[in-house]
């Protein structure tokens, strides 16, 4: 009897010295990031979004966060600068091509961290070998004005957007500049082919950069139209402002998903900073931002008002492989067909 009661002393006070180390690690942790002092954010998504979640992170544990917001696109040219020169400044990057996450990796650039709570992430938001996590995620659509494009006039499918009705009232933005737009060409162009963009070149589209200039032009009525179009940067203007004359149409084809990934740079020079802010994407509180902000958060039970669930929808997913092996080319010969047959 004695000798159990022992040994249930012994397996306490074994399980109270783990959860003591534990939660010194925890809190070196928390300390080593406070004396690094900030974490060096690169996104693509949009200004207030990043802002808030700098705002909130540095409110809770005192750490800054610089934010650099730009396309996806420059936000990959830049790090790429930064890698030739040997000089890489950023500690986190998140931007909306996957694939260019799957390249870094194979290059050893990413750091493997597994955030706290990314367990009860959707697989799809997880890297299986645990480099990257889709904190958010997108999915492109047809955006047009409701008060210039109504009834059968409504484009229903990808294919419609073609059409030679939208002369002059079509814009859309680079693939160069916006993953999201990549990852659109790279999912329709085995659908219908460069046949297709060279007829909605015939169109003669606008074609900027910023989804959020598009979508301005397009409540101005500028514009009418717009495809591909990020579906949060629609509902953004929903939740804030229902009054706007913007609507969706969800192609027949499928939406095209588009996932936000966010990884940590190896050697990077606040890592501490960097795992506690990539801890403070995955939570509960971050993720329910996202969702505010019309995004789909990777993390389940956490849903953007307004807009269907992923698993309602009829989606088009990209393959990465072969974006992979044909991004340049995607880009180039986009540029080159579509302003081609402008007319």
């Amino acid at each position: 009897m004695r000798t159990k009661t022992i040994f249930k002393m012994v397996v306490c006070c074994l399980a109270l010295t783990l959860l003591l180390a534990s939660s010194v690690a925890i809190a070196a942790d928390l300390e080593a990031a406070k004396k690094e002092g900030k974490v060096i954010f690169y996104t693509s998504m949009d200004s207030k979004t990043a802002n808030k979640l700098g705002e909130m992170f540095t409110e809770k544990y005192g750490i800054a966060v610089d934010v650099f917001r730009t396309g996806t696109g420059k936000v990959i040219t830049k790090i790429e600068a930064e890698l030739r020169a040997k000089k890489v400044l950023l500690d986190v990057a998140q931007h909306s091509d996957p694939a260019t996450f799957e390249i870094w990796k194979t290059r050893d650039l990413l750091y493997k961290y597994t955030p706290e709570g990314v367990d009860k992430f959707y697989d799809f938001a997880r890297d299986p070998d645990g480099y990257w996590f889709a904190v958010k995620s997108n999915t492109t659509l047809i955006a047009y004005n409701p008060t210039l494009i109504k009834g059968a006039d409504i484009p229903r499918s990808w294919k419609d957007i073609a059409d030679p009705k939208w002369k002059d009232k079509l814009c859309m933005s680079n693939p160069y500049y916006a993953g999201s737009v990549k990852m659109s060409v790279s999912v329709i162009l085995p659908i219908y082919g460069w046949d297709y963009y060279k007829e909605i070149g015939k169109n003669n589209p606008y074609i900027g950069s910023s989804h959020s200039g598009l979508r301005t032009l397009c409540i101005a009525g500028e514009y009418p139209l717009i495809a591909p179009m990020n579906s949060y940067h629609v509902f953004q203007v929903v939740y804030d402002k229902p009054e706007s004359p913007i609507a969706v149409s969800y192609p027949e084809e499928g939406c095209v998903f588009v996932a936000g990934p966010a990884a940590i740079f190896e050697g990077c020079a606040h890592p501490n900073a960097a795992e506690l802010f990539m801890d403070f994407m995955c939570s509960q509180e971050a993720q329910r931002v996202f969702a505010d902000r019309a995004y789909y958060p990777g993390l389940k039970g956490v849903y953007p008002v307004g807009q269907p669930r992923l698993g309602d929808m009829k989606l088009l997913l990209p393959d990465y492989d072969w974006i992979i092996e044909n991004s340049e080319a995607v880009i180039t010969t986009f540029d080159e067909t579509v302003r081609k047959f402008r007319t």
